[in-house]
C-alpha cells in the first residue's frame, strides 16, 4: 500500500501500535544493561537489524540519494539520543525517563516548522504542550534527585527522535519503507561505530544464549518491525499528528515499568496518560507537504477518481 492510500484513520492506528512496541524498548535495555552491556551496545543491536532485515532490499538510484542522505542523518542522531535514553534507563524509573522523552512532540513540531515550512495547526501547538504538561505532571519533583545530570543529558533522545519524524514525514517521500528503515539503520551504525570501537569486547557482545535472545527481540520488536510501519504511515498523517499520535507511548511506559519493575502507579500517572489519549482524539491529522503532492498528482490520472 502506498503511502498516499493510506488513510489517516489506519495511520493513527499503526503509529499507535508501534508506539505501544517501542514502550516495551526498557524490558530489553535494562536486562542487557545488567547483563554488562554497554548502553552504546544495546542501541547499536536494535538499530542495525534494520540492515539486516532489510537491506537487501534496497535499490539505489540518483533520484533517491538526497532522500537518503537526509535519511542518514536522522539515522546517526536517533543513534546518539536513543544512547541517552538507554544509559538513562540504567538508573531512573522508566516512568521517569518516559516523561522526559515524551517532550520529543513539540521537538517534531518546531523540526518540521523550521526545517521544512510544515507549518502546524495551532490545535498541534496546544497538543504538544498538554503533552509535555501531562509529563512534567507525572514526573514531579524526580528531576532534581540524585541522577539529575543524566535525565539531562538523555534530552538528547526527544530531540533526536523529534528531527527524525520531522524527517520521516517530510523528506523521505522518494524512498521506499524498507529503505527509509535501512538509511536509519546505516545512519545509526555510522554514528555509534566510533564509540562501539572504544569499548571493551565484553561491553559490545552478548554474554550467552539469553543475552542473543534480548538482542533479537529488541532488534525485531522495538526495531525494525516498528520503524517500517511507523517509516509507511507516518507521512500520511504529518509530523505533528505522528508524534501526538506517539505519544501513546507514555501511559504505555507507566504500565511496563509498573507491571515488569513494581514501580507505583500513581493518580497523576493515571492523569498524565488521559491527558495525552485526549490530545490524540482531537489533534488534526494533515498529511505531509510530499504526501499531498503525490496525492494531488493521483487525482490527475484519467481514469481514477479519489
Amino acid at each position: 500500500m502506498a503511502p498516499a492510500a493510506i488513510t489517516p484513520r489506519i495511520a493513527t492506528a499503526g503509529i499507535i501500535i508501534v508506539s505501544i512496541m517501542m514502550g516495551t524498548v526498557p524490558v530489553f535495555a535494562r536486562e542487557l544493561t545488567d547483563g554488562g552491556m554497554a548502553p552504546v551496545a544495546v542501541v547499536f543491536y536494535r538499530n542495525i537489524a534494520g540492515l539486516v532485515v532489510l537491506g537487501a532490499f534496497v535499490r539505489m538510484t540518483r533520484s533517491k540519494r538526497r532522500a537518503f542522505g537526509w535519511g542518514l542523518a536522522m539515522g546517526a542522531a536517533m543513534g546518539l539520543g536513543w544512547t541517552s535514553y538507554v544509559e538513562a534507563l540504567e538508573v531512573v524509573p522508566v516512568a521517569t525517563a518516559a516523561v522526559l522523552y515524551m517532550s520529543y512532540p513539540i521537538f517534531a513540531i518546531l523540526f518540521a516548522w523550521v526545517l521544512f515550512r510544515d507549518t502546524p495547526h495551532p490545535r498541534a501547538m496546544w497538543g504538544a504542550l498538554v503533552v509535555i504538561g501531562a509529563a512534567a505532571l507525572a514526573l514531579g519533583p524526580e528531576l532534581d534527585g540524585e541522577h539529575k545530570n543524566k535525565l539531562l543529558i538523555m534530552i538528547a533522545a526527544p530531540v533526536s527522535f523529534g528531527f527524525a519524524v520531522a524527517v520521516v514525514t517530510n523528506r523521505l517521500g522518494n524512498l521506499k519503507a524498507s529503505e527509509r528503515v535501512v538509511a536509519l539503520s546505516i545512519g545509526s551504525v555510522i554514528g555509534l561505530a566510533p564509540l562501539m570501537l572504544s569499548l571493551p569486547t565484553g561491553e559490545t557482545l552478548p554474554g550467552d544464549g539469553r543475552a542473543w535472545l534480548l538482542v533479537a527481540g529488541i532488534g525485531v520488536t522495538t526495531g525494525v518491525v516498528p520503524q517500517l510501519i511507523y517509516s509507511l504511515v507516518a507521512p500520511s498523517v504529518g509530523a505533528a499528528r505522528a508524534a501526538l499520535a506517539g505519544a501513546i507511548e507514555l501511559p504505555t511506559m507507566f504500565v511496563v515499568g509498573w507491571l515488569v519493575f513494581e514501580e507505583p502507579f500513581t493518580a497523576a500517572r493515571v492523569v498524565a496518560g488521559l491527558l495525552v489519549v485526549g490530545v490524540i482524539a482531537i489533534v488534526p491529522s494533515r498529511p505531509s507537504p510530499a504526501t499531498a503532492a503525490v496525492r494531488r498528482r493521483r487525482r490527475l490520472v484519467p481514469g481514477r477518481f479519489h
